[in-house]
Protein backbone atom coordinates (compact mmCIF):
# COMPACT_ATOMS: atom_id res chain seq x y z
CA UNK A 1 0.00 0.00 0.00
CA UNK A 2 1.09 3.59 -0.73
CA UNK A 3 0.71 6.24 2.03
CA UNK A 4 -2.46 7.71 1.70
CA UNK A 5 -4.48 10.50 4.02
CA UNK A 6 -5.72 8.10 6.07
CA UNK A 7 -2.05 7.10 7.05
CA UNK A 8 -0.73 10.29 7.49
CA UNK A 9 -3.59 11.11 9.82
CA UNK A 10 -3.18 7.67 11.82
CA UNK A 11 0.99 8.23 11.81
CA UNK A 12 0.52 12.42 12.83
CA UNK A 13 -1.61 10.70 15.71
CA UNK A 14 0.21 8.22 16.94
CA UNK A 15 3.29 10.75 17.08
CA UNK A 16 0.96 13.28 18.88
CA UNK A 17 0.51 10.32 21.27
CA UNK A 18 4.04 10.14 22.27
CA UNK A 19 4.06 13.83 22.47
CA UNK A 20 1.77 13.68 24.79
CA UNK A 21 3.53 10.53 27.01
CA UNK A 22 6.94 12.47 26.77
CA UNK A 23 5.42 15.22 28.08
CA UNK A 24 3.29 13.43 31.23
CA UNK A 25 6.61 11.27 31.93
CA UNK A 26 8.43 15.08 32.39
CA UNK A 27 5.99 16.30 34.44
CA UNK A 28 4.53 13.07 36.51
CA UNK A 29 7.59 10.87 35.80
CA UNK A 30 5.09 8.61 34.55
CA UNK A 31 3.91 7.20 31.39
CA UNK A 32 0.04 6.19 31.42
CA UNK A 33 -0.47 2.71 30.47
CA UNK A 34 -3.58 4.02 28.23
CA UNK A 35 -1.29 5.91 26.37
CA UNK A 36 1.04 2.85 25.44
CA UNK A 37 -1.98 0.86 24.68
CA UNK A 38 -3.32 3.33 22.11
CA UNK A 39 -0.02 3.88 20.92
CA UNK A 40 0.35 -0.10 20.15
CA UNK A 41 -3.17 -0.48 18.98
CA UNK A 42 -2.24 2.30 17.12
CA UNK A 43 0.88 0.89 15.58
CA UNK A 44 -0.87 -2.54 14.82
CA UNK A 45 -3.13 -0.63 12.72
CA UNK A 46 -1.00 1.40 10.65
CA UNK A 47 0.89 -1.99 9.94
CA UNK A 48 -2.45 -4.00 8.56
CA UNK A 49 -3.43 -0.50 6.45
CA UNK A 50 0.06 -1.03 4.92
CA UNK A 51 0.58 -4.77 4.37
CA UNK A 52 -3.09 -6.15 5.22
CA UNK A 53 -2.80 -8.99 7.78
CA UNK A 54 0.57 -9.60 7.11
CA UNK A 55 1.43 -6.16 8.86
CA UNK A 56 -0.04 -7.47 12.01
CA UNK A 57 2.83 -9.86 12.22
CA UNK A 58 4.99 -6.83 11.63
CA UNK A 59 3.69 -4.97 14.64
CA UNK A 60 4.03 -7.68 17.13
CA UNK A 61 8.06 -7.92 15.77
CA UNK A 62 8.17 -4.72 16.11
CA UNK A 63 6.68 -4.54 19.22
CA UNK A 64 8.75 -7.88 20.60
CA UNK A 65 12.04 -6.41 19.31
CA UNK A 66 11.51 -2.93 21.09
CA UNK A 67 10.72 -4.66 24.07
CA UNK A 68 13.49 -7.32 24.44
CA UNK A 69 16.11 -4.68 23.53
CA UNK A 70 14.98 -2.05 26.32
CA UNK A 71 14.01 -4.84 28.89
CA UNK A 72 17.73 -5.35 30.06
CA UNK A 73 17.85 -2.21 31.14
CA UNK A 74 14.55 -2.18 33.04
CA UNK A 75 15.79 -5.50 34.95
CA UNK A 76 19.52 -3.49 35.88
CA UNK A 77 17.42 -1.07 37.21
CA UNK A 78 18.40 1.52 34.35
CA UNK A 79 14.97 2.15 33.35
CA UNK A 80 11.08 2.09 34.30
CA UNK A 81 8.57 -0.86 33.21
CA UNK A 82 6.83 2.07 31.48
CA UNK A 83 9.96 3.24 29.19
CA UNK A 84 9.43 -0.34 28.36
CA UNK A 85 6.12 -0.38 27.74
CA UNK A 86 6.37 2.91 25.46
CA UNK A 87 9.18 1.44 23.34
CA UNK A 88 7.41 -1.92 22.72
CA UNK A 89 4.53 0.41 21.47
CA UNK A 90 6.73 2.53 19.50
CA UNK A 91 8.19 -1.18 17.91
CA UNK A 92 4.82 -2.22 16.86
CA UNK A 93 3.94 1.00 14.95
CA UNK A 94 8.00 1.07 12.92
CA UNK A 95 8.02 -2.57 12.66
CA UNK A 96 11.02 -4.96 13.19
CA UNK A 97 14.20 -2.77 11.50
CA UNK A 98 13.09 -0.05 12.44
CA UNK A 99 12.25 -0.70 15.99
CA UNK A 100 15.83 -1.82 16.18
CA UNK A 101 17.25 1.93 14.85
CA UNK A 102 14.52 3.33 16.38
CA UNK A 103 15.83 1.68 20.06
CA UNK A 104 19.29 2.15 19.57
CA UNK A 105 18.73 5.71 19.01
CA UNK A 106 16.79 6.14 22.17
CA UNK A 107 19.63 4.28 23.90
CA UNK A 108 21.98 6.77 22.61
CA UNK A 109 19.97 9.82 22.88
CA UNK A 110 19.52 8.83 26.61
CA UNK A 111 22.89 7.88 27.45
CA UNK A 112 23.18 12.27 25.66
CA UNK A 113 20.73 13.78 27.65
CA UNK A 114 21.66 12.03 31.00
CA UNK A 115 25.13 13.06 30.30
CA UNK A 116 23.70 16.65 30.00
CA UNK A 117 21.71 16.17 32.91
CA UNK A 118 24.92 15.22 34.79
CA UNK A 119 27.00 18.38 33.16
CA UNK A 120 23.81 20.67 34.51
CA UNK A 121 23.41 20.10 38.14
CA UNK A 122 27.57 19.57 38.15
CA UNK A 123 27.71 16.10 39.42
CA UNK A 124 30.20 14.82 37.06
CA UNK A 125 32.80 13.90 39.61
CA UNK A 126 30.81 12.14 41.57
CA UNK A 127 29.84 9.64 38.15
CA UNK A 128 33.82 9.91 37.07
CA UNK A 129 34.37 8.22 40.67
CA UNK A 130 31.41 5.90 40.47
CA UNK A 131 32.50 4.43 37.13
CA UNK A 132 35.95 4.16 37.72
CA UNK A 133 35.39 1.96 40.69
CA UNK A 134 32.99 -0.48 38.68
CA UNK A 135 35.36 -0.04 36.21
CA UNK A 136 38.35 -1.06 38.97
CA UNK A 137 36.20 -4.22 40.37
CA UNK A 138 35.80 -5.71 36.90
CA UNK A 139 39.85 -5.36 36.50
CA UNK A 140 40.71 -6.77 39.74
CA UNK A 141 37.47 -9.26 39.86
CA UNK A 142 36.32 -9.42 36.58
CA UNK A 143 32.81 -9.36 37.83
CA UNK A 144 30.88 -6.77 36.49
CA UNK A 145 29.36 -5.03 39.80
CA UNK A 146 27.01 -2.15 39.11
CA UNK A 147 27.43 0.66 41.97
CA UNK A 148 23.95 2.40 42.03
CA UNK A 149 24.23 6.25 43.04
CA UNK A 150 24.13 7.17 46.07
CA UNK A 151 20.95 9.11 47.57
CA UNK A 152 21.11 12.97 46.20
CA UNK A 153 23.39 12.28 43.16
CA UNK A 154 22.25 13.10 40.24
CA UNK A 155 21.98 9.73 38.44
CA UNK A 156 20.01 8.60 41.11
CA UNK A 157 17.08 11.14 40.15
CA UNK A 158 14.20 10.09 37.84
CA UNK A 159 15.40 10.87 34.45
CA UNK A 160 11.93 11.33 31.48
CA UNK A 161 13.38 8.34 29.15
CA UNK A 162 10.41 9.22 27.24
CA UNK A 163 12.40 12.14 25.90
CA UNK A 164 15.22 10.02 24.49
CA UNK A 165 12.33 7.26 23.03
CA UNK A 166 10.83 10.23 21.35
CA UNK A 167 13.65 11.65 19.91
CA UNK A 168 15.25 8.13 18.87
CA UNK A 169 11.60 7.64 16.88
CA UNK A 170 11.40 11.06 15.19
CA UNK A 171 15.48 10.45 14.18
CA UNK A 172 14.27 7.31 12.60
CA UNK A 173 11.03 8.22 11.30
CA UNK A 174 13.33 11.33 9.55
CA UNK A 175 15.77 8.65 8.35
CA UNK A 176 13.51 6.97 6.85
CA UNK A 177 11.55 10.31 5.20
CA UNK A 178 7.89 9.11 6.72
CA UNK A 179 7.67 12.80 8.43
CA UNK A 180 6.71 14.68 5.51
CA UNK A 181 3.33 13.76 5.22
CA UNK A 182 2.57 14.48 1.32
CA UNK A 183 -0.43 13.36 1.58
CA UNK A 184 -1.64 15.54 4.63
CA UNK A 185 0.12 18.64 3.94
CA UNK A 186 -1.39 18.56 0.08
CA UNK A 187 -4.96 18.09 1.44
CA UNK A 188 -4.10 21.00 3.86
CA UNK A 189 -3.12 23.15 0.65
CA UNK A 190 -5.89 22.31 -1.00
CA UNK A 191 -8.47 23.38 1.59
CA UNK A 192 -6.65 26.31 1.98
CA UNK A 193 -5.89 27.71 -1.37
CA UNK A 194 -9.04 26.00 -2.72
CA UNK A 195 -10.39 28.72 -0.51
CA UNK A 196 -12.76 26.19 1.62
CA UNK A 197 -10.81 27.22 4.73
Amino acid sequence: MQPTLTSDLLMLSLLLLLFFATVWDIIKHIIPNLISLAILIGGTVFQVMWDGWAGSITALSGMLIGFFIFIPFYIAGGMAAGDVKLMAAVGSLLGPQLAILAASLSLIAGCLLALAWVLFKGDLPNLLKRYYRIVKTFCFTRQLIYEKPQPGDTAALRFPYALAIMAGTLLTLAHQSQLSFYYLSDYLRFLFDGGVL
